[in-house]
């Protein structure tokens, strides 16, 4: 699937045209489309402060006016950018979320349905990656979005729609996994560090590349082994989580 078709499909609630199509821009969606696209690629290389509103409507083949619009202002289309792409995450990630929320409301999960759900999250995590979507500068618009680089209502759209969700669910597995509270601080950082682990083939790619002696040509097989070895390390992380609580019960109950 091409960008382009999925640009065809922006069909978020919170991010449809505040105009009528037929109100004056001939393909409204479709033109409003072009600009998310194009403007992701510009917030991308040069960060919201650089990108101007003349180079991302350049880019999109429209004149000026169109962004203001479409989107009020520059705030308006980045907000817009962040949308698309989550809509794009959630796709991927969202029946995994929604599968691991069900098995820690439920209070007789086993460690083991604890455990495959985190896992789940973590495939489903590394598959986005992998395939991931068809627009340029995605990546680095992410980077700088995940890096506090962009402005505030972005961040807010993509933490409450999704890192919070996933942020809570990894938190609470694993402390149900430790025996302890869903609010114990050590446990909650264990979870941070355990769900971002190869996330340094993702925002530091370029320098692993390097460092690997790798090229920067798509290697399915060399994901493949990125993906197994995180989903190992994640299962061995987990498990030794479960073997320390019953180890201090059992020292407990001496």
């Amino acid at each position: 699937m091409t960008g382009t078709s999925r640009a065809g499909r922006v069909q978020s609630t919170a991010a449809r045209p505040r105009h009528a199509v037929d109100t004056g821009y001939q393909r409204g969606e479709e033109t409003r489309a072009r600009i998310i696209l194009a403007a992701i690629k510009c917030f991308g290389e040069y960060g919201f402060t650089g990108a101007s509103t003349r180079d991302i409507a350049n880019a999109a083949g429209v004149n000026a006016p169109a962004l203001q619009y479409y989107f009020d202002n520059k705030e308006g289309v980045y907000k817009a950018c962040v949308e698309y792409i989550l809509e794009l995450v959630l796709a991927q990630m969202g029946e995994a979320i929604d599968a691991a929320e069900c098995v820690v409301a439920d209070p007789n999960a086993t460690d083991k349905q604890l455990i495959d759900a985190f896992c789940e999250l973590q495939h489903r995590k590394g598959g986005f990656m992998e395939k991931g979507p068809e627009i340029e500068g995605w990546h680095m618009f992410m980077a700088r979005e995940q890096a506090g680089l962009g402005p505030e209502a972005g961040f807010k759209v993509f933490h409450e729609r999704f890192s919070s969700r996933l942020a809570s669910v990894g938190a609470n597995i694993v402390t149900r996994l430790a025996g302890v509270s869903p609010n114990d601080e050590a446990m909650r950082i264990r979870a941070v560090c355990i769900s971002t682990l190869g996330m340094a083939f993702r925002v530091m790619r370029r320098s692993v590349d390097c460092s690997m002696g790798w090229g920067t040509e798509p290697n399915p097989e060399r994901n493949r082994m990125v993906r197994e070895a995180v989903l190992e390390q994640t299962r061995y992380l987990l498990e030794r989580t479960v073997k320390e609580r019953k180890a201090a019960a059992k020292s407990a109950a001496r």
